[in-house]
């Protein structure tokens, strides 16, 4: 299930390469948005992000500079947080597991995106990871994640196993869960 080799740095930036579900142009926009949040928090283009729950592990996440016009592009809190939380989860699921993302799944099911293992056929799934993030509280971390695992029985019928990500961007603490 866990890779043997951690990577002790996370490029937010590696989003922009892109993967079988997400473009390269979508992979710098949810880049741009964990640095964004990042930077709101007073982060400045390094910072240790600690894993907790299933994985206890740290990474230093490293990003590129933000400019004023992304700043302006992320003004929605909500809509960053989100899409930033979306870009750790993304890199933290490549990097701990033997998944990655494949495909983009429908909101009726109760996760964000569906898995398939390394090195297999796009069309085979394999897990599913449902995302969320909290610009600043880590107080309602674990309230969350408790939140999110009920969130993805919408699709247990799939039989497969679910992995919740959490990012709280203060700290920044990302707690991950498998199901």
């Amino acid at each position: 299930m866990t890779k043997s080799a951690v990577p002790l740095t996370l490029e937010i930036s590696r989003l922009r390469k892109g993967y079988p579900c997400l473009s390269p142009s979508s992979g710098t926009r949810l880049a741009q948005a964990a640095a964004v949040c990042l930077e709101r928090q007073l982060h400045a283009k390094s910072v240790v992000l600690k894993v907790q729950g299933d994985w206890q592990v740290a990474f230093t996440l490293k990003w590129q500079r933000i400019t004023d016009q992304m700043r302006r592009e992320w003004g929605d809190p909500i809509e960053a947080t989100e899409n930033g939380a979306c870009a750790i989860a993304i890199l933290l699921v490549d990097a701990l597991t033997d998944y990655h993302i494949v495909h983009r799944a429908y909101r009726t099911t109760g996760i964000d995106y569906w898995l398939c293992n390394e090195g297999d056929s796009f069309l085979t799934i394999a897990a599913r990871l449902e995302v969320s993030g909290i610009a600043r509280g880590l107080d309602r971390l674990e309230s969350r994640v408790r939140a999110k695992l009920k969130q993805t029985t919408q699709s247990d019928g799939s039989g497969l196993p679910a992995f919740v990500v959490v990012v709280e961007f203060d700290q920044p603490v990302a707690a991950m869960r498998r199901k």
